[in-house]
């Protein structure tokens, strides 16, 4: 039961935002923590935190998962609600299914492209990583489809919070891209190749160590 010690950091993170004054701001903290919370259990309950570098690896995790959602799929109040069906012909304007189409447009538009493209390349690399560390994903095949997986469920959420956003006008709005996919599919390959380097690392130690032990008992 321990490890549910964890689960105070999303509310040290989101927990000061329960001071604010507008009541909207408040439901959008608590909504958010919930949320957060609520994933962070399912993840526990499949995790053992035996030694110290597990704790390691369990709170790190845990401080990325807050900072993966606030930067992806957090809710955002605009304070305003205003049914405009009009807007649902943007709709389209928020979503790109052409594959490589919005790295293009980063490049040719954004003043630091590097910057974008290489976040949405790695930001899924500490979620494989863990996957395999925490043996949530069976093999390396499963971390990378999980992965994948992750990243449309992701740009499904952004997609329904960009029609509220245009219907409503009650929650900030996201674009969709198959391109983050995509990248944040690559980072989940960076993020399984980090492991199997860590894995023989991991291994190369505990032989050396062994050999190590074994030669001063012989002595």
């Amino acid at each position: 039961m321990r490890k549910y010690i964890l689960l105070c950091i999303p509310i040290i993170l989101y927990g000061p935002g329960i001071f604010y004054s507008s009541i909207s701001l408040i439901l959008q903290v608590l909504l958010n923590t919930v949320l957060v919370s609520a994933c962070m259990i399912f993840l526990l309950k499949r995790t053992r935190l035996h030694y110290v570098f597990d704790w390691i690896i369990g709170i790190c995790f845990s401080v990325y998962f807050c900072v993966l959602y606030h930067n992806t799929i957090e809710v955002i109040f605009s304070g305003n609600v205003h049914i405009t069906l009009e807007n649902m012909k943007y709709i389209v304007y928020s979503v790109n299914l052409v594959p490589f189409k919005g790295i293009i447009d980063v490049i040719h538009n954004n003043p630091s492209p590097l910057f974008e493209i290489i976040g949405n390349a790695v930001m899924l690399t500490p979620l494989a990583f863990t996957m395999l560390y925490f043996k949530w994903a069976k093999s390396n095949k499963q971390a990378i489809v999980y992965s994948l997986l992750c990243s449309i469920g992701i740009e499904f959420v952004q997609f329904f919070q960009s029609i509220f956003a245009l219907v409503f006008e009650m929650v900030r709005g996201r674009s969709s891209d198959v391109d983050d996919v995509i990248l944040n599919t690559l980072g989940a390959v960076i993020g399984v190749g980090c492991y199997i380097l860590w894995a023989k690392i991991e291994t190369l130690l505990r032989r050396a160590r062994k050999n190590k032990n074994a030669t001063i008992f012989l002595r």
